[in-house]
């Protein structure tokens, strides 16, 4: 990489700004299931399998693009995926059949990774005493993107029905595209003596003989998992008793979520500071408090409420350590360490979002806290036993 690059202020916002408009992309669809689901006649239990579906797409793009920032010139590799994720949400917005509403879903949830490329190559440009600031800040964007979708897609589809809500995504989408191509700085690099498959490989095998990216990758699938265990099901009861709430005042409940920005700010300090493994104990921690309250929260608002922001809180404190730890190696092998990790990372949530969707149709709102709950006890073990902080 060309170190004499360094990002301005600017440009850190414009990738910030851009990661979470790319995951917004994916994330539109959480709170509009249930109206999703009456449009092509599905069930409860199919509904759940949409979001799923979306996570799954994901983590392929993960295992399969990804890699790629280690391969071809980042930024035209950007700007494309950028446009194709562009035109797949205007596809989810016109499609007229179930198939094509999927594959719509799939190729946005894929696409989108182009998150994941942007955000080492700016751990890449940034001096190792501000990367975990920077990485925080672009995480924040990350987080406003997930969580925030879930208010825009709620206000817009109340007033304007669902189909608005990509066809404005698309518009963004489409104009951050073109604003890409004019911002993102060109970073010379030097070619891989590896090809496409090779580079593939060696994602699993630096995984293998890297314990800090294992066991970090561990924790972060575990994050993750938390993650969907809670945001995948919310919509369900928010919608039915005892809140029954509407799709605007659902789709607010991301502004509780959008606190855990925090969190990032936290992770990041705590990363630069070499504070890095009690940070992961109290994230732990903080995760059953919070799981304890959400248990309450299936029939009190206040504890629903303060359980959304504790946990995110959390997730995203951890998230931004887990990631500030594994940045700290060559850059020429970040494209591959974010695929291993980003990899395991939402391989955890696609793996919440089905456990949760189960928990929730067999035993309810409590099924899903215990489920959680019995997740974050995991993740405290894991906290007390991995105390690897080198790449080496």
């Amino acid at each position: 990489m060309n170190k004499s690059i360094k990002l301005s202020s600017v440009q850190i916002f414009l990738m910030a700004l851009a990661i979470g408009l790319a995951v917004a992309s994916n994330y539109f669809v959480f709170p509009l299931i249930e109206v999703m689901a009456r449009y092509f006649g599905l069930d409860v239990a199919s509904s759940g399998m949409l979001i799923t579906l979306t996570q799954l797409a994901y983590a392929l793009g993960l295992i399969f693009l990804v890699p790629l920032g280690d391969l071809l010139d980042n930024k035209k590799l950007i700007v494309s995926l950028y446009a194709v994720v562009s035109i797949s949400a205007l596809l989810i917005a016109l499609a007229p059949s179930l198939w094509l509403f999927v594959a719509g879903l799939l190729l946005v949830g894929a696409f989108c990774t182009v998150a994941q490329i942007l955000m080492p190559l700016a751990a890449s440009l940034t001096a190792p005493e501000q990367r975990g600031r920077v990485i925080g800040t672009l995480m924040s964007g990350l987080l406003l993107g997930i969580l925030l979708s879930r208010t825009f897609s709620g206000l817009v589809a109340h007033w304007w029905g669902w189909r608005m809500v990509y066809v404005l995504g698309a518009t963004m989408l489409l104009l951050m595209t073109l604003i890409l191509q004019w911002k993102l700085p060109h970073v010379q690099r030097e070619r891989s003596a590896l090809g496409y498959w090779q580079t593939l490989v060696s994602v699993w095998s630096l995984l293998w003989r890297t314990p800090l990216l294992r066991q970090r990758g561990v924790l972060g699938a575990l994050d993750f998992c938390l993650f969907s265990v809670l945001w995948t099901p919310l919509t369900l009861l928010l919608s039915h008793a005892p809140y029954h709430f509407s799709l605007s005042t659902i789709g607010l409940f991301g502004l509780f979520g959008a606190l855990g920005i925090f969190g990032s700010n936290v992770g990041g300090w705590a990363a630069d500071k070499g504070r890095t493994y009690v940070m992961t104990v109290v994230c732990a921690l903080l995760f059953l408090l919070s799981w304890a309250l959400l248990y309450a929260g299936g029939m009190h608002l206040w504890a629903l409420i303060g359980g959304v922001i504790l946990l995110d809180f959390a997730i995203q404190a951890l998230h931004i350590c887990n990631q500030s730890l594994i940045y700290r190696s060559d850059p020429a092998l970040k494209g591959r360490i974010a695929s291993g990790y980003m990899s395991m990372y939402f391989i955890g949530g696609v793996l919440g979002s089905l456990a949760s969707a189960m928990a929730y149709a067999h035993y309810g709102w409590s099924g899903v806290a215990l489920l959680g709950g019995a997740i974050a006890l995991l993740i405290l073990l894991c906290a007390l036993l991995f105390k690897c902080e080198r790449m080496s």
